[in-house]
């Protein structure tokens, strides 16, 4: 099946309310254009997962799309705070739930695997985090009787990842950090993949790498060329340094700020 489309097509599954996934690390492959896209179709009340969030969960949430984000990380690393996230968190504009990278990973594994939860050490019991998410739940091993804590499976309905290259089925490289990537097809009911080239099977497979996830779970096809910008996909183009810290000057001033957000 031939699964290529436009990008505003292929966010049409995201409605006020959904629960969207993003791929990439960091400032490293990230959907960038998907997320302005977003913004652009007004999209609101979105729970925003990510396994560590960056620029295209930072700038939705500037356009008011996000009501609830997912992440053990929100930042632009080097380049300093997420500006819009920061403002959020302390004023209290958006729901934070508290993850780390365990709880987050063992979450969308037990989605991809068909169970209600996975089990991890109890250590997180002896931390704060353990007030703040009372749905991990500690139970006795039925086989050894230590207490564990019980983290439950998480669903989305729509993830987004940006990829290097892909073909019309759906099949994508994805060098570099993976981070949760290869587990979001299995646990969305739509995946977008957004790739800087649509290629042919074979020189798909070629590419450093070659195909590191398969298309069976991908339901739509991007051509985005520059699609992670500002950030980087390597080793087409790297981090737009100069371009991110205008990204945070442009969110200090809600004029600046709109004017960042219409600009194609």
């Amino acid at each position: 099946m031939d699964k290529r489309c436009a990008l505003r097509d292929a966010l049409e599954p995201v409605r006020d309310g959904s629960a969207v996934a993003l791929g990439g690390m960091t400032l490293y492959r990230r959907p960038v254009a998907a997320a302005r896209a977003l913004a652009a179709a007004g999209r609101r009340e979105l729970t925003i997962v990510a396994f560590t969030a960056g620029i295209e969960t930072d700038l939705l949430i500037g356009a008011g799309c996000v009501a609830r984000l997912r992440s053990c990380y929100t930042g632009l690393e080097f380049i300093g705070f997420a500006p819009h996230f920061t403002r959020a968190a302390t004023t209290g504009g958006i729901a934070i739930v508290e993850e780390t990278e365990y709880t987050l990973s063992y979450a969308v594994q037990a989605a991809a695997m068909r169970v209600p939860f996975l089990p991890m050490q109890a250590t997180l019991l002896a931390t704060d985090i353990a007030q703040v998410r009372p749905d991990l739940r500690p139970f006795a091993c039925p086989l050894t009787g230590t207490t564990l804590l019980a983290v439950p499976a998480l669903r989305v309905d729509v993830a987004i990842i940006h990829a290097l290259a892909a073909d019309r089925l759906g099949n994508a490289c994805l060098p570099g950090q993976l981070a949760l990537d290869p587990y979001l097809p299995a646990i969305a009911d739509t995946t977008v993949v957004t790739a800087e080239r649509i290629v042919g099977s074979d020189e798909l497979a070629a590419l450093p790498g070659g195909i590191r996830l398969a298309g069976m779970g991908v339901t739509h096809v991007v051509h985005a060329p520059r699609g992670s910008a500002p950030c980087s996909c390597a080793p087409d183009y790297d981090l737009d340094v100069s371009a991110m810290l205008a990204y945070v000057d442009a969110a200090a001033d809600p004029q600046r700020w709109q004017r960042w957000l219409q600009a194609a």
